[in-house]
């Protein structure tokens, strides 16, 4: 008897303590301007979409926000309850929105998650009307340089064709928003901020990306012995740009 193949985006679950400790968090500006955005108000409940362990909901509840969030994966999921967000274990493409809907639904980092070629009607469903959505992803910089060349060859060695860094191509998150008729056009801004980490909270941290997650053990084990080495050759830690990739619509008012 075979074990059933893993599906990439349940896998967080294997290490849900990690990605809440090691996982990078949101800064001020993104709040900031997603609220501001958005026009709502300390109180107001929102909806979150693939909240992981909340890395982005602490951030609206600390601001006054009620959180109604929703997450899959059920040792992400009891961590986030700790935090004091409302949750439902459940995937957002088979989630029925309540019939008042919300002032505002997000996602952070996890949007590329979900499925279904009905999905952005269903996230303006999801909202009141003339309600706002959010999609937002920390993109980390390449890093430059000799650490860069290392860093980048030790992949190419142990994991050809892998990334060394989360530098995805999100041009497709404008294109499809524009393309739903429930949705205005959509507005796009960038939020800079960095982060240094220690060779081991770096390592850590690159056990928690689904594509290494489901990587053999040994060659994943390995992988990341030599990039902490790396690591290591350079000082011990690293500093990380990153620049958060915002998108923000508004459900099309059918009362103008």
């Amino acid at each position: 008897m075979t074990n059933a193949p893993r599906e990439q985006r349940f896998v967080f679950g294997e290490v849900a303590e990690e990605y809440e400790n090691y996982r990078p968090s949101y800064p001020d500006a993104l709040f900031d301007a997603v609220i501001d955005f958005a026009g709502v108000r300390a109180g107001d409940r929102v909806l979150e979409i693939g909240a992981g362990t909340g890395k982005a909901t602490t951030g609206f509840l600390a601001r006054g926000f009620q959180v109604h969030a929703l997450e899959p994966v059920p040792e992400m999921a009891a961590i986030l309850r700790t935090k004091g967000a409302e949750v439902e274990a459940t995937v957002f493409e088979s989630w029925d929105p309540p019939a008042a809907g919300f002032p505002l639904a997000y996602a952070a980092q996890a949007w590329h998650w979900v499925g279904g070629d009905d999905r952005y009607e269903r996230l303006a469903a999801s909202l009141h009307d003339g309600g706002a959505v959010a999609l937002f992803w920390n993109k980390a910089r390449p890093w430059t340089g000799t650490l860069g060349a290392e860093n980048a060859a030790e992949y190419e060695r142990h994991v050809p064709g892998m990334s060394s860094t989360s530098q995805w191509e999100l041009d497709w998150v404008s294109d499809e928003i524009a393309a739903c008729l429930a949705l205005e056009a959509p507005e796009t801004l960038t939020v800079t901020w960095s982060r240094t980490y220690t060779r081991d909270e770096w390592v850590q941290l690159l056990g928690t990306h689904s594509d290494q997650r489901i990587l053999p053990e040994e060659l994943r084990t390995r992988l990341h012995a030599a990039i902490g080495d790396v690591i290591d050759r350079h000082g011990g830690t690293v500093d990380v740009v990153y620049d958060v990739a915002i998108y923000l619509s508004r459900k099309v008012s059918r009362t103008a």
